[in-house]
């Protein structure tokens, strides 16, 4: 059971007939510092479409062979995780698993983290994604939104 504290949906774009086997997270300003709990990773079994954009997910043939690694600064923290380990949604003939990862609070490098793959993805003739939910706080002292706003504004 994942315990929502905060939650973002986040992907990686995937263009059109790339040639392409390692694909960077964009800039994610909402969770610069946010302490990450887990990572759950959407599926064409699970969802029809990205949350974000509406996008068509990266194929199951293709999520097989996707990998994930993840920086906390310049530290390289989790080396290719396979991404089927982080599907947690039985649904239609995807892997899945009963728990996911628990990342204890790891403050993720989102720009210097990405998905590789084993060969460049199969070839579509429109735009996929890699699409992740994530589960974060800010830490016990900030976890209110009083303590949130206090912080925002300037000591006089």
């Amino acid at each position: 059971m994942v315990n929502i504290q905060r939650y973002e949906s986040v992907e990686i774009t995937v263009p059109v007939s790339s040639s392409l086997t390692r694909y960077y997270f964009p800039d994610l300003p909402n969770l610069r510092s946010a302490q990450v709990t887990s990572i759950e990773l959407y599926t064409s079994d699970s969802l029809s479409s990205s949350p974000l954009t509406g996008s068509a997910l990266i194929s199951d043939s293709d999520l097989k062979k996707s990998f994930l690694t993840l920086y906390q600064g310049d530290l390289q923290l989790v080396y290719n995780i396979p991404l089927v380990r982080l599907n947690q949604i039985v649904a239609g003939t995807a892997q899945y698993v009963f728990d996911l990862p628990n990342v204890r609070n790891m403050v993720v490098s989102w720009v210097k983290s990405y998905v590789v793959m084993n060969s460049a993805p199969t070839s579509q003739s429109y735009q996929q994604v890699f699409a992740f939910g994530v589960y974060y706080n800010f830490g016990e002292q900030n976890m209110t939104y009083n303590n949130l706003q206090s912080q925002a504004q300037p000591n006089m």
